[in-house]
């Protein structure tokens, strides 16, 4: 999750480097007016905590993904031998098991990554 605050001069973004599940954390770690200065237009203004947004973190969505192209060439690759030694039914449930298990852990990461999104936008302080 990437916190961020548009500047109210020139409307830029302006990135939060900090890790928090919710507005409350930010309010412990920076309390209520954080003072930001603007990289584009070199405005200083202090800002409310509810004045901060949260988007999806594009690290979180590859890491999300190399587990899901990974993990299914790794479970494949470890199964193998028994996909091709099987019969053509037990075949079948060894290749969807194989591609089943890594989608279930990326759907399982972006969900989570969705809610702290929504659980951070929609709590004010």
């Amino acid at each position: 999750m990437k916190l961020f605050i548009f500047c109210s001069n020139c409307r830029n973004k302006i990135k939060l480097k900090y890790y928090v599940n919710d507005r409350a954390e930010l309010l412990k770690k920076l309390g209520v007016r954080i003072s930001l200065v603007c990289k584009e237009c070199s405005l200083s203004k202090n800002y409310h905590v509810n004045d901060v947004k949260a988007t999806e973190s594009k690290l979180t969505l590859l890491f999300a993904t190399m587990i899901l192209f990974f993990g299914t060439g790794i479970v494949g690759y470890l199964v193998k031998d028994f996909i091709f030694g099987a019969s053509v039914s037990y075949a079948i449930y060894v290749i969807l098991g194989m591609i089943l298990v890594p989608s279930i852990i990326y759907i399982m990461i972006k969900k989570q990554e969705r809610d702290s999104i929504r659980r951070f936008n929609e709590y004010w302080v």
